[in-house]
């Protein structure tokens, strides 16, 4: 019985896990934004995972620098909204490191700015 159990877990670990296809959104001078292309489609919403790293650390309450971002984002393209599920913050670079922050709400769609990395993500996603 603990070999077979034994046996199960390693397996487990051993079985290679999916890659994120990261897919480059936008570059500015604070940061570097990626969404992982294996799409999540469910009606007029769109989860995707969404990839922030930023150009100079940001600093959490706990004077701990977080050095990205990943956030579990679901874009409604009949309503042109986004909200986050889901957010982690790392303190390395392609949410590496140290998770220093890590949340879950309820989906709270909000509107988005034009012209913002935001209103490109849902562009790109509801233009598919």
């Amino acid at each position: 019985m603990k070999t077979t159990f034994l046996c199960a877990a390693l397996a487990l670990v051993l079985v290679p896990t999916a890659q994120a296809a990261w897919v480059s959104l936008a570059n500015t001078p604070e940061s570097q934004v990626l969404y992982d292309d294996a799409l999540s489609k469910e009606g007029s919403r769109i989860t995707v995972w969404r990839l922030t790293n930023f150009a100079k650390p940001l600093t959490n309450l706990e004077g701990k620098e977080i050095s990205s971002e990943k956030a579990l984002t679901t874009v409604d393209c009949a309503s042109g909204k986004l909200a986050n599920a889901q957010v982690m913050r790392f303190a390395g670079k392609d949410a590496s490191g140290e998770v220093l922050n890590s949340y879950e709400t309820p989906l709270r769609f909000t509107t988005v700015a034009a012209g913002s990395t935001d209103a490109e993500l849902i562009q790109k996603l509801c233009t598919k």
